[in-house]
């Protein structure tokens, strides 16, 4: 671990134990938050610490603000998940009538790679409602801090700092690692880990990065699967979505803006999910001369979401922020409620600002 990291990790690894105590003693739930357009860092970094949680015997759920993607069904994580995107499942309104999950008070929250709730979906309500918080976070663009949070932006991942964070715990509980650090645990932090850093080969993989993959290997993290099932497999209507999505490419800025956009009609076509073009942003990041890729894709809500990656000079996240987004330098998103003539009117927009900073 890296020297910078240990003091805030222990000190995150206290406040988790006492709120694990709290939530004991008060036979209660807690529940870990993350972002919507889940990816494999937040939710492996809050299926991780849920399961670090359970084994100290807490009532511990990880609060879903959408359907798990199919291409994380590999990390066996079901039973920790709480679908709270879905009313007529009867949990959230148990939730918003009484405060309570399943028959236990909610007592305490945990946020991970997230630090806002309005960018948790139909979670961020829940989130407010907790009155204690904890919030662990490596998003460039977040600038608050408090005793309640660890925000690191050096850090290559949510996972990274949760791992460390249960290193500690294990350390202050004057236990072995692998008391609290089960093999669900060890592949939910790879998962992230192997997101984040594009498996290991973007510029945020720093050598107690490799490190603690080769420990979280040692407790049944495995790189292969972890990296097949996000990155090399696809199901046929993703072949076909990204492809399409590829094939509508354009660029801009002398070669250095790739745009595309993916309107709701085309994940009807092949009866596809918003993530089958995941992975078409960082295919545009490697044309060669692209400075910045964006993918604009049309949801069912109406809402349109946007990925920005970036190569050395654009600043992804500041870009993400001027339409309320947020992430990090090289990598960001952003949502867009009822843009007024569409998705191809916000391409434009989005076209003129972001040539306007190349």
């Amino acid at each position: 671990m890296k020297e910078l990291y240990a003091m805030p990790a222990l000190r995150m690894a206290g406040k988790i134990l006492e709120a694990a105590a709290n939530v004991k003693n008060k036979d209660g739930a807690m529940l870990i938050f993350l972002h919507r357009s889940v990816d494999g860092d937040c939710v492996g970094s809050a299926c991780g610490m849920c399961s670090v949680l359970r084994t100290l015997g807490v009532n511990c759920y990880v609060a879903m603000p959408e359907m798990l993607p199919a291409d994380m069904s590999f990390m066996g994580i079901e039973d920790l998940l709480l679908n709270l995107y879905d009313e007529s499942n009867g949990l959230m309104a148990e939730l918003r009538a009484n405060g309570r999950i399943y028959g236990k008070p909610y007592v305490q929250a945990l946020s991970v790679d997230i630090s806002e709730s309005n960018r948790m979906g139909t979670c961020g309500e829940f989130f407010d409602m907790a009155e204690d918080k904890l919030i662990i976070d490596h998003h460039a663009s977040i600038t608050m801090r408090a005793d309640n949070m660890w925000i690191e932006p050096d850090a290559s991942s949510a996972a990274e700092l949760c791992f460390y964070v249960t290193a500690k715990i294990a350390e202050l509980k004057g236990i072995a690692l692998d008391m609290v650090l089960t093999p669900i645990a060890a592949q939910c932090f790879m998962t992230g880990l192997v997101t984040d850093t594009g498996r290991f080969t973007y510029k945020n993989t720093k050598p107690e990065t490799l490190e603690s993959a080769g420990v979280l290997m040692q407790h049944g993290g495995d790189i292969t699967s972890v990296s097949y099932n996000l990155f090399d497999r696809k199901a046929l209507y993703k072949f076909r979505v990204s492809a399409e999505a590829r094939m509508r490419v354009k660029i801009y800025a002398d070669g250095k803006l790739a745009i595309t956009t993916v309107p709701r009609a085309l994940f009807d076509k092949h009866e596809a999910l918003p993530d089958a073009v995941d992975d078409v942003v960082s295919a545009m990041r490697d044309i060669e001369g692209v400075e910045t890729a964006i993918v604009l894709r049309e949801l069912s809500t109406g809402e349109i979401r946007a990925n920005v990656r970036s190569v050395s000079t654009f600043d992804s996240a500041a870009f993400a922020a001027l339409y309320g987004g947020g992430g990090h330098i090289r990598a960001a998103g952003f949502t867009v409620k009822d843009y007024e003539g569409g998705i191809e009117d916000l391409a434009e927009d989005v076209i003129k600002k972001a040539s306007e900073l190349l």
